[in-house]
């Protein structure tokens, strides 16, 4: 049987002010901050060529279960594949991941269909769940996915769930851990003047930066600024 777990109140796990002060180190100190904050603004929204879509799609895909600097480096190798017309399973390991790549270039202009016919529906909930339909997206990767196509919605992934009160184990279903994020990131939001896009992904960044911390267990939220840490996701 599950544990049940009571899931605080954002403001009882992060301030505004915390956001705020971590928005603005990221902004003076760290290389990616301004960037990643003008991404999350104007974001990707909604692609103008098959082959632009496939790209986002194929990033998700690689992003899923690693660190985005070391997807950074394998999307150069399964891009040089792609480009030469090889399989994306030359360029590394994960057959199951390499197929679900190259059928997202194989399949774009296909998928470039149907994803306009949901963007022009306007449902943001459609548009998770078609994100959600593709091979290797999965039930974290959905939100970002669709958010990266305009949603104004956040990822609920191991990072986020901490700072709203989810602890890593046990791996509790998207169905609570969606709407726990959303109510951090709303909260934040509406204190900020920031987006839920935004917000969601300026804590990514702190988190991925190491100087937003919290444990496993999802106890205190920390504020722990450190310029050794400021490489950046590009590299």
């Amino acid at each position: 049987m599950v544990r049940m777990i009571s899931i605080p109140a954002p403001h009882e796990r992060m301030s505004a002010g915390l956001y705020l002060e971590a928005r603005r180190w990221l902004l003076a100190n760290d290389p990616d901050g301004p960037r990643m904050l003008e991404w999350s603004r104007r974001g990707v929204g909604r692609p103008d060529t098959p082959e632009r879509m496939a790209g986002e799609i194929i990033w998700i895909i690689l992003c899923a279960g690693r660190s985005a600097q070391a997807a950074r480096t394998i999307e150069r190798r399964v891009w040089d594949a792609i480009h030469d017309g090889r399989s994306a399973v030359e360029a590394f390991g994960y057959r199951a991941k390499a197929e679900a790549i190259d059928r997202a270039w194989r399949e774009r202009h296909r998928d470039f269909e149907s994803l306009g016919s949901v963007l022009d529906a306007g449902d943001p909930v459609a548009l998770v769940e078609w994100c959600g339909s593709l091979a290797y997206v999965g039930d974290d990767t959905m939100f970002q996915l669709a958010k990266n196509f305009g949603a104004d919605v956040c990822k609920p992934d191991i990072w986020l769930c901490r700072l709203a009160g989810i602890p890593d184990r046990p791996r509790r279903a998207v169905k609570i851990r969606f709407p726990a994020c959303m109510d951090l990131c709303r909260y934040l939001a509406d204190a900020s003047g920031d987006g839920i896009a935004t917000v969601d992904t300026l804590l990514w960044l702190a988190c991925n930066k190491g100087i937003i911390r919290v444990g496993p267990d999802a106890g205190e939220v920390t504020f722990r600024p450190d310029l050794r840490r400021g490489r950046a996701i590009t590299e």
